[in-house]
C-alpha cells in the first residue's frame, strides 16, 4: 500500500512521516484507505478524461504545498507522552478526595480492605486502559477524536452516543465534586463559612465563576495550568512531608507517627454503622477516573496510539503505588478512633467530616505557614473542575455534531471563537442542579457508576472487536494468537471489573445507571438514521447467526427441534396488487398457521426469456412490494423473486435453493389448482395442473413436504366454530395433527375441536375401538388434547383403489426410518406417534397382555370428557 502513495506525493514532501505515528498524523497526503484508492485511480488515469477523482486530486497536491509548511510548525508543537499524557492524566486523577477521605477510608476500611479497594479499582483502570489504547492503536477512524469518538465509531452510533451522554454526565459530576471539595475545605480553614446550606450556596457561586472562566477561552486556562499543578504537586508534599514527621505537636496520643504497632492496629476495618465496604469503594473510586485523558488531548500528541499506550499506564501504575503509600502512611501515623473523628470528651462523640478533616490537616499535615493545606486543596479541586467544565462541554458537543440525539442537535454550532458556548451553558446548568445536592459523600458513588458505565463499554469494545476480527480493528497485535488472547481475557476482566465495583458500592444505583443507558440505547436505536461508520453490535449479530447456522444444520432433523420452515410459492398479479386488488389468501394463511412466527420465505417467479437490467430491476420491484405484503399480513421472514422463462422452472430453482445451513425451508406452501370464476383457455388450465405435478415431484424428491392448500379463496378471516377434520391413512411423523394443532392456536381457529379419522379393515368393531383409545391415549402423552377419534371399518373391495398408493408411502416411511436408525429393529419405536394402524393394535394387545402388577405400576389414563372414540361400521 504505501509504494502507491508516492504516486501523488508532490515533489519535496514525504508521504510517510517521521517516525512510527507520524504517517498518519503529519504527511500531508498519507492517511485512510480511500486515498490510496484514489491513488492508484489517479496513477492510472492520468493520461484519460477528467473524472471527479483526478478533479480532486489536483486540488490536493495544490493545497499539499501550502499546509505542508503549517503541518510541520504545528507537528513541532505537539507533545510526547509524558507531557501530553502522564501530567494531565495524573492531574485528572489526584482530586479532593486524596486530602479530604483518605485518612477517613484508612480509619474506617483498615488498611487490608482499603489495599483491597485500591487493587479492584487500580485493575479495571489498568484493564480499560488497556482496552482504550488498544482502540487508539487500531488506525482509521477508531483512533480519532477521543474517547466518545473511538466507542461510537468502533461500537457504533447507539451504543457510543449512550456512552458518551454518560461519559459525560460523569464529568460534570467530577466537576461538582471538586467543586463541593474546595467549599468543605474552606469551611475547614474558616469555620464562619458554615452556614446554613453553605455547601450549596458557596459550590453554586464557585461553579459560576468557573463556567465564566472557561467562557473567557481556552487560552486563560491554559496559561494558569502550569500554576494549577505546582499547588497540586505543593499540596502532596506537605501531606507526604506531615505524615514522614508526625507528630508536629506533642500532647496527643492517637497520634504515634509511623508506627509498625499502629498499623497492625489499623490492620482490620472498624466500621461506624453507616459505613461499609461499598462506601469506601465509592470515595476511592473517584481517583482513578481521570484515565481517558491522554484520549481526549490525541490531536496535540506526535504519535497518539504509542503515547496513550505508555503516558496512562505509566500514570496509573505511579498513582496506584503512591495511592498504596498513602494509605500505608496513614494507617501507621494514627489510630482509627483518631481517623474516623471519634473523640471523648466526658462522652463518647462523632465529628462531623469538616471537624475531622479540619483536625487532621491541622495536626498531622504539613503547613509552613497557617492554612497553607487548605489554600492548597481549594485551588487543586477548583482546578480539577475547571479542567472538567472545559473537556464536558466539548464532548456534548461532539455528541450534538453526530446528530445522533435530536433533542442535542441544538448545542452543536461553536461561537464565532470557535468555543462550544451552547454546550458550555448546558453543562452549567446540569451541574448547577447536582451541586445542590451539597455532600461530597453523596455525589461520589454517582459519577463512580457513570464512569464504570463508559469504562465497562471501553472494555466491552475491545473484547467484541477483538472476538469478530473485524478489518477495521487493526491493533498492532492483532495478528499474533497469543496477544489476540490477552487483550480477550483482558477485557473481559476489566469489563467484569467495572460491573463488580459498580455493584459493590451500591446495587440500587448500579441497577439505576444500567437502567438509564439501557434507554439510551433504546431511544437512539430507536430515533436514530444509519451512520457511515458502521457499528461492531452488526458484526456481533452477523457472528453469532453464522455460528447458529452451522449448528442448526444437523440438529433441525431431530423429532424435538423440527418444526415447519416455510417457503410459500406466491403468485403476484403486480398490476392488479397495484390497483387495490389483493389475492393475500396463501400468506394469510401461512400467518394463520404459523401464528405469525417461524421462519417463512414468500417466493415468486418473474416469468421472462431474458434475464438483463429491467428484468433484473423489475424483480427487485416486486420483491419490496411482497415485503410490504408480509408487514401488512404481519409474516416475519424474507422475500425471493426469481427470474426464470417459466413459472415451473424458477420454482425448480426456488426449493433446491432457498435457504441456508439450519434455516431451510422443509415444507413447501402452493395453491391446489383449480378453475377461477374467470374463464380462462382449456390449455392454460392443463399447463398449471401439469406445473403443479412438477413441483410436488420436485418438492418430493428434495425431501420436503408440500402443504397444497384447497379453496384459500374461502379461508375465513374472522373467527369461526366447528372442527378441523384430518384423515389419518398413512402416518407421516405427525405432521398432519401438529399442522392443526399450530392452526388451532390461532385466534380464528381456536374454538374449533380436532377430529382424527383413520381406516381400519379386517377387524372387529372391539379391536378398532380399543386401537382408537390408544391413539386418544398416545395423543395426549404429546400433549395433544381433545382430540376425537373415529375409526372407519371398510370393505376390502372400498379400499382397494387406494392400496397400491398407500403400500408405497408406506415402504417410503420404513426406508426413511431405516436411514435415520440402521441398526433398529423396530421401527415403530422411533416414533412420537404410531407408525401405522396395525401398530395401534400391536400396542393395544400388548397392554391388555401385560401383568396386573405392571398395569397398575402405569395405569392408562381416562379418557377425558371432552374427547369421544367411536368406530363407523362401513361395510
Amino acid at each position: 500500500m504505501t509504494a502507491m502513495e508516492p504516486r501523488v506525493a508532490p515533489t519535496g514532501s514525504s508521504a510517510t512521516g517521521d517516525g512510527p505515528g507520524g504517517g498518519r498524523d503529519e504527511a500531508p497526503l498519507a492517511g485512510t484507505a480511500a486515498d490510496i484508492v484514489c491513488a492508484t485511480v489517479s496513477g492510472e488515469l492520468t493520461s484519460g478524461p477528467s473524472f471527479l477523482v483526478n478533479d480532486m486530486l489536483e486540488q490536493k497536491r495544490n493545497n499539499a504545498h501550502e499546509n505542508l509548511a503549517g503541518a510541520k510548525h504545528q507537528a513541532s508543537k505537539k507533545k510526547g507522552a509524558f507531557s501530553g499524557v502522564f501530567v494531565p492524566t495524573c492531574e485528572n486523577m489526584w482530586g479532593v478526595l486524596i486530602f479530604l477521605r483518605f485518612f477517613s477510608i484508612v480509619g474506617e476500611a483498615g488498611v487490608w480492605q482499603t489495599l483491597v479497594v485500591v487493587a479492584m479499582s487500580f485493575g479495571a483502570a489498568l484493564c480499560t486502559t488497556a482496552s482504550m489504547s488498544s482502540i487508539a492503536s487500531s488506525g482509521g477512524l477508531v483512533s480519532r477524536g477521543g474517547p466518545y469518538h473511538m466507542i461510537s465509531r468502533a461500537l457504533g452510533p447507539v451504543v457510543g452516543a449512550s456512552v458518551g451522554v454518560m461519559y459525560w454526565l460523569a464529568i460534570t459530576m467530577l466537576a461538582v465534586l471538586e467543586c463541593l471539595g474546595a467549599v468543605e475545605s474552606l469551611a475547614m480553614a474558616a469555620p464562619a463559612t458554615a452556614f446554613a446550606f453553605h455547601m450549596q450556596a458557596i459550590g453554586s457561586g464557585f461553579l459560576a465563576l468557573l463556567a465564566l472562566t472557561v467562557w473567557a477561552g481556552i487560552n486563560v486556562v491554559t496559561k494558569l495550568g502550569l500554576v494549577f499543578a505546582m499547588v497540586v504537586f505543593y499540596t502532596l508534599f506537605s501531606f507526604y512531608f506531615g505524615l514522614l514527621t508526625a507528630p508536629h505537636h506533642g500532647g496527643n496520643a492517637d497520634i504515634t507517627g509511623p508506627n509498625w504497632h499502629t498499623l497492625q492496629e489499623n490492620w482490620g476495618p472498624h466500621y461506624s454503622e453507616d459505613w461499609n465496604f461499598g462506601r469506601a469503594l465509592a470515595l476511592f473510586y473517584p481517583c482513578f477516573t481521570g484515565i481517558l485523558s491522554g484520549a481526549n488531548r490525541s490531536d496535540v500528541l506526535k504519535d497518539p496510539p504509542k503515547h496513550i499506550r505508555r503516558g496512562t499506564m505509566a500514570a496509573i501504575t505511579f498513582s496506584f503505588f503512591m495511592y498504596v503509600s498513602l494509605f500505608l502512611l496513614w494507617g501507621s501515623v494514627a489510630n482509627y478512633r483518631y481517623l474516623k473523628g471519634d473523640v471523648h470528651h466526658g462522652e463518647h462523640t462523632k465529628l462531623t467530616d469538616a471537624d475531622v478533616g479540619r483536625i487532621v490537616v491541622e495536626t498531622i499535615v504539613w503547613n509552613p505557614f497557617d492554612k497553607s493545606a487548605f489554600i492548597g486543596i481549594i485551588i487543586a479541586s477548583l482546578s480539577q473542575s475547571l479542567q472538567c467544565l472545559i473537556v464536558a462541554p466539548r464532548l456534548l458537543q461532539q455528541i450534538a455534531r453526530d446528530e445522533v440525539l435530536a433533542v442535542l442537535n441544538p448545542l452543536a454550532p461553536l461561537s464565532s471563537r470557535g468555543e462550544p458556548t451552547r454546550a458550555l451553558l448546558f453543562t452549567y446548568l446540569v451541574a448547577a442542579l447536582l451541586v445542590l445536592i451539597g455532600q461530597l459523600d453523596l455525589v461520589a458513588p454517582l459519577l463512580a457508576m457513570c464512569f464504570l458505565v463508559a469504562y465497562a463499554f471501553m472494555n466491552i469494545s475491545c473484547l467484541t472487536l477483538t472476538w469478530l476480527k473485524s478489518p477495521a480493528w487493526r491493533p498492532e497485535w492483532i495478528h499474533k494468537r497469543r496477544w489476540r488472547a490477552v487483550y480477550m481475557f483482558v477485557s473481559g476482566c476489566g469489563f467484569a471489573l467495572c460491573l463488580a465495583i459498580m455493584f459493590i458500592i451500591n446495587k440500587w444505583w448500579a441497577l439505576v445507571a444500567c437502567c438509564v443507558a439501557i434507554l439510551l440505547y433504546v431511544y437512539i436505536n430507536v430515533k436514530i438514521e444509519a451512520r457511515d461508520w458502521g457499528s461492531a453490535m452488526d458484526g456481533v449479530q452477523y457472528r453469532l447467526a453464522l455460528r447458529s447456522l452451522i449448528n442448526l444444520e444437523g440438529s433441525m432433523h431431530h423429532c424435538v427441534n423440527w418444526r415447519p420452515q416455510v417457503l410459500i410459492l406466491y403468485r403476484i398479479n403486480l398490476t392488479e396488487e397495484l390497483q387495490g386488488i389483493k389475492h393475500h389468501e396463501i400468506l394469510r394463511y401461512c400467518s394463520q398457521l404459523r401464528k405469525s412466527r417461524g421462519f417463512c420465505v414468500v417466493a415468486c417467479v418473474l416469468e421472462s426469456e431474458r434475464r438483463d437490467e429491467a428484468s433484473m430491476k423489475r424483480a427487485a420491484e416486486e420483491k419490496g412490494i411482497i415485503k410490504e405484503i408480509m408487514s401488512e399480513e404481519g409474516i416475519e421472514g424474507f422475500a425471493e423473486v426469481v427470474v426464470a422463462p417459466t413459472w415451473c422452472e424458477g420454482t425448480n430453482y426456488i426449493i433446491q435453493l432457498t435457504g441456508i445451513g439450519g434455516l431451510v425451508p422443509n415444507t413447501v406452501l402452493l395453491d391446489w389448482p383449480c378453475a377461477s370464476a374467470q374463464e380462462r383457455p382449456q390449455a392454460e388450465l392443463d399447463q398449471e395442473r401439469r406445473d403443479f405435478v412438477e413441483v410436488l415431484q420436485t418438492a418430493l424428491a428434495a425431501d420436503k413436504a408440500v402443504l397444497a392448500v384447497k379453496g384459500l379463496r374461502d379461508m375465513p378471516v374472522d373467527v369461526v366454530y366447528g372442527t378441523i377434520d384430518i384423515w389419518w391413512m398413512i402416518h407421516d411423523g405427525g405432521f398432519l395433527i401438529l399442522l392443526s394443532w399450530l392452526l388451532s392456536q390461532h385466534r380464528t381457529w381456536r374454538s374449533c375441536h380436532l377430529r382424527v379419522f383413520t381406516i381400519a379393515e379386517n377387524v372387529s368393531e372391539g379391536q378398532a375401538k380399543g386401537a382408537a383409545e390408544m391413539l386418544s391415549q398416545t395423543l395426549r402423552q404429546r400433549r395433544l388434547l381433545n382430540v376425537d377419534v373415529e375409526v372407519i371399518l371398510l370393505d376390502d373391495e372400498l379400499i382397494a383403489p387406494y392400496t397400491h398408493d398407500w403400500t408405497l408411502r408406506v415402504e417410503d416411511r420404513h426406508r426413511f426410518l431405516q436411514q435415520l436408525a440402521p441398526n433398529a429393529t423396530n421401527l415403530s419405536r422411533l416414533e412420537p406417534i404410531p407408525l401405522e394402524i396395525d401398530d395401534l393394535f400391536v400396542m393395544d394387545n400388548e397392554a391388555r397382555s401385560r401383568p396386573a402388577s405392571t398395569a397398575g405400576n402405569s395405569p392408562q389414563q381416562p379418557i377425558e370428557e371432552e374427547t369421544t372414540v367411536t368406530v363407523s361400521d362401513c361395510r
